[in-house]
């Protein structure tokens, strides 16, 4: 049985980890088409399809992996390894994302930026369905559940806000930091800032940092019980997919899917 009651501790504890996971979120959201198309000269084309395919793949991956978790059963609880693991994962995936490794040929970094992109959203699901679903499992009172999930959620809009606001700068920033002089520029309220690689890769590794800290000190902090001798129905993937087909985004991309093919034929 969850508890009814949880310290404040704890509930500040588990909120704070939604900054990092949402800092991540707005950098890829709101500057990584103009990373891709700007920085790198990616055929924005090539960008707005592989977007579309990443999305479809989220709509089959995201169920997918809440299966995982309700048929995890650890001495440590279901949620707490796998917001681990989708943290390291997802951090690594998220720097390399905003890095090309000195690649040249356009189409060996369109491949790699792909893969990378792909696997970013695959470990970022890793992550995010645990942390969300923990939460409705932190209290079984409804009232004690609401007031815990106000406060993630001012975490979330302020990890999002921040980056949202001073993305462009902090990229700006970290460029003469380390003194890369590109001329690759984006006016911003009438001032001119660097956007060329090397500020989003140091950017990154800022965030995935902050990422790591922020979810190390909800997982340390939140309390969670043994999922050993819990005994529940599990769930098979035939399940999983019968949910996955009556999922309306998945639905509604193949219909989206099939109408381009057809009036590109």
């Amino acid at each position: 049985m969850n508890e009814q009651k949880r310290a404040p501790k704890e509930k500040w504890c588990f909120g704070i980890g939604a900054i990092g996971k949402d800092a991540i979120v707005n950098l890829v959201g709101a500057f990584l088409m103009l990373y891709l198309t700007d920085t790198l000269g990616i055929a924005a084309g090539f960008v707005g399809t592989l977007f579309f395919v990443a999305r479809m793949w989220d709509a089959v991956n995201d169920p997918v992996m809440g299966m995982i978790v309700d048929n995890t059963k650890t001495k440590y609880g279901k949620f707490r390894i796998w917001l681990i693991v989708g943290t390291l994962l997802n951090s690594i995936t998220f720097v390399l994302l905003f890095t090309t490794l000195g690649i040249v040929d356009m189409k060996t970094k369109c491949i790699y930026v792909s893969i990378m992109y792909i696997l970013y959203g695959m470990t970022y699901t890793i992550m995010d369905v645990p942390y969300w679903s923990w939460l409705p499992n932190l209290s079984n009172d409804p009232r004690e559940r609401e007031k815990i999930s106000v406060i993630p959620r001012i975490f979330a809009s302020l990890g999002g806000f921040i980056i949202c606001t001073f993305g462009l700068n902090f990229i700006d920033f970290f460029n003469r930091i380390a003194g890369d002089t590109t001329i690759l520029q984006e006016q911003k309220n009438g001032s001119t800032l660097n956007i060329s690689e090397t500020g989003f890769t140091y950017c990154a590794i800022a965030i995935a940092a902050l990422f790591i800290i922020t979810i190390g000190i909800t997982v340390l902090n939140v309390k969670e019980e043994s999922t050993l001798t819990v005994k529940s129905q599990k769930t098979n993937l035939k399940e999983a997919f019968a949910v996955i087909i009556k999922n309306d985004q998945w639905v509604a991309f193949i219909g989206l899917l099939l109408t381009f093919n057809l009036c590109t034929q």
